[in-house]
């Protein structure tokens, strides 16, 4: 992977586990991208990113080995050597991350190589996330119902409680025993609900500049129905396609 560099550009398969800035959820990707690298990240076993590699219950015997100082299971070492495939490093763009072992060098886009010898040249972002700037419109392309996140009211009172019972641990490790102590019991600091009902071929503007969500989303201010939302990028992606770029 010595051709992968920051700025450079890779293909990101088919299929291949996308994960979103944070510890949000990943997921494979429904198409085939070339992406440009913004940061390649270290997510070996001693930097504060290994953790983001394991599942739920790995993740909580991780970081309580850690805590105490103690040695990390072997059976977690080995699940990591084979998710990695022996490089642990991952690549960034935009507001995602993939294993470095997962993606392809990539030559840079047609129309990137033209911005370079003919000067600055406006391009259209590779991702429907990076089109979504201030006045670009909107289309839904199939009846859907829109959820969003909101916080859930009891989140920070457990919290609480299991931040107290730790007292004794760093407080970077302490954080993250907490987060993986919450996500195995289930509990989040959001609350998902339905939104609404909208109908393919409606169309919303967005109004500003992203912000960022619950759950380490991006959320979208937008005028729809002549009224101002937010709601959450996750939940628009699958159902629209940009109609004007501004």
């Amino acid at each position: 992977m010595a051709d992968i560099q920051v700025n450079g550009y890779v293909r990101v398969p088919k299929g291949t586990m996308v994960y979103p800035m944070g510890d949000g959820v990943g997921a494979p990707t429904t198409r085939a991208q070339v992406v440009k690298v913004a940061k390649i990240v270290d997510m070996g076993v001693k930097s504060d990113n290994f953790y983001l590699l394991l599942p739920d219950d790995m993740r909580l015997r991780y970081l309580e080995a850690s805590g105490r100082k103690q040695p990390i299971d072997q059976d977690i070492l080995d699940f990591t050597d084979r998710l990695t495939k022996g490089d642990y490093r991952a690549v960034q763009w935009s507001s995602k991350w993939a294993l470095i072992a997962e993606v392809e060098p990539a030559e840079a886009p047609a129309r990137a190589r033209t911005s370079k010898t003919s000067g600055p040249v406006r391009t259209e972002p590779l991702t429907k996330l990076d089109q979504m700037v201030v006045g670009s419109v909107w289309r839904f392309t199939q009846d859907a119902e829109l959820r969003y996140k909101v916080r859930n009211p009891d989140y920070a009172n457990l919290r609480g409680d299991v931040e107290s019972s730790l007292r004794q641990q760093p407080s970077h490790l302490r954080t993250q025993t907490v987060d993986a102590m919450l996500t195995e019991r289930g509990v989040v600091d959001y609350l998902d609900e339905p939104w609404g009902k909208v109908k393919a071929g409606e169309t919303f503007t967005v109004r500003s500049k992203l912000t960022s969500g619950l759950a380490g989303g991006q959320d979208i201010p937008m005028l729809f129905r002549g009224e101002k939302f937010t709601l959450p990028y996750a939940s628009l992606e699958p159902v629209v396609e940009l109609v004007t770029a501004p």
